[in-house]
């Protein structure tokens, strides 16, 4: 049998699919059929099986008989952070009956399961969810939408800020330490980076790194400021619709962050759009009818987006330098934050 690691996109993609097959008999779904969705990091298919639609299930938030089962990405979250993120989704939904998600557990009551197969090396964490309705609007987004988006964010962040995580589960911080020394997914450390960063900007990012580290000694990582966020729930991406209400989705990237990197992030794919201040007055308007913002933290909106940019070209300065087939797109993507981190500095 061929390496695993020496086959082509379609040839692993087709081996994948075996390890799928095994990872449904752990949910009582061995003969479900299933759809190869994509492989972008987290290999996804979309599973159908309505004899196994459980009995009472609402039908406006849950697609009955279809879930989304997720072969996760080795190395790119620990077993413990993906258990928490399905502990977290799974009291969204009996706490507080948010519109995320919800996990299905295996024949033993698992949410997580380990599944290895001949010819595709080292066990795969698998998790099953059930298919939440919605479309995106990626056009054609306006107002309500954020408005929308506001209400599910800040009750995302009032369940985080009053749960209580298992005990011995952990993920990610999106913290200092998170952005700037932890730049998760390059293989490499944040000094063996930074040489390979153009020198003319080098200044300006490092301007964004002493000037968070002040702002977050200063904010701590109390309830007020700081919990399990979402981050990366944009209208461009991670967010349904549904009779004018938001759902999210993708908690792949969840973790313990600031309240305002979450809003910030949320922001980010339109800040440079004309419309921009008027969808942030919306999200605003949405999330502080439930929770205040204090303008203490309201003013460091640009931070976060040039905190997250920096990051974003640490990370994509590795792909630039070791990623040949990648160059191109992570040249983009570095010159676009570059640029904004650039500006910011010069205004600061």
């Amino acid at each position: 049998m061929k390496p695993f690691e020496e086959l082509t996109y379609l040839g692993r993609v087709r081996r994948m699919r075996g390890l799928a097959r095994v990872a449904l008999v752990h949910y009582g779904l061995a003969d479900a059929p299933f759809r190869f969705l994509r492989q972008a990091g987290n290999t996804l298919y979309r599973v159908y099986d309505p004899d196994q639609a459980p009995a009472g299930m609402d039908n406006e938030l849950f697609e009955p008989g279809h879930y989304l089962l997720r072969i996760h990405q080795p190395g790119y979250q620990a077993t413990e952070g993906i258990e928490l993120e399905l502990a977290w989704l799974a009291a969204l939904r009996q706490d507080a009956n948010l519109p995320v998600p919800e996990p299905v557990p295996t024949l033993d009551g698992r949410l997580l399961t380990q599944v290895s197969i001949p010819g595709i090396p080292g066990e795969r964490n698998c998790s099953l969810l059930r298919w939440l309705k919605g479309r995106s609007v990626t056009r054609g987004a306006g107002v309500r939408h954020y408005r929308a988006q506001g209400r599910l964010m800040v009750r995302l962040h009032e369940h985080a800020a009053h749960w209580q995580p298992p005990p011995g589960l952990t993920k990610r911080h999106w913290n200092w330490e998170g952005f700037f020394q932890d730049v998760e997914g390059t293989d490499l450390t944040a000094d063996e980076i930074w040489p390979l960063v153009p020198p003319q900007y080098v200044d300006a990012f490092q301007f964004v790194i002493g000037r968070a580290g002040q702002l977050m000694e200063e904010w701590g990582t109390g309830p007020e400021v700081y919990g399990l966020i979402h981050a990366d729930l944009g209208i461009d991406a991670n967010l349904l619709f549904w009779r004018g209400e938001a759902r999210a989705i993708d908690f792949d990237d969840s973790g313990f962050g600031y309240w305002m990197y979450d809003l910030a992030i949320a922001l980010e794919h339109c800040r440079e759009d004309a419309a921009c201040a008027g969808y942030r007055d919306a999200l605003l308007e949405g999330y502080t009818a439930l929770r205040p913002l204090p303008q203490e933290q309201l003013q460091h909106l640009d931070l976060f987006w040039a905190i997250w940019d920096v990051y974003l070209c640490l990370w994509a300065t590795v792909g630039v330098h070791y990623y040949p087939n990648y160059r191109e797109e992570a040249l983009e993507r570095f010159e676009r934050g570059a640029g904004f981190v650039v500006r910011y500095a010069a205004g600061g």
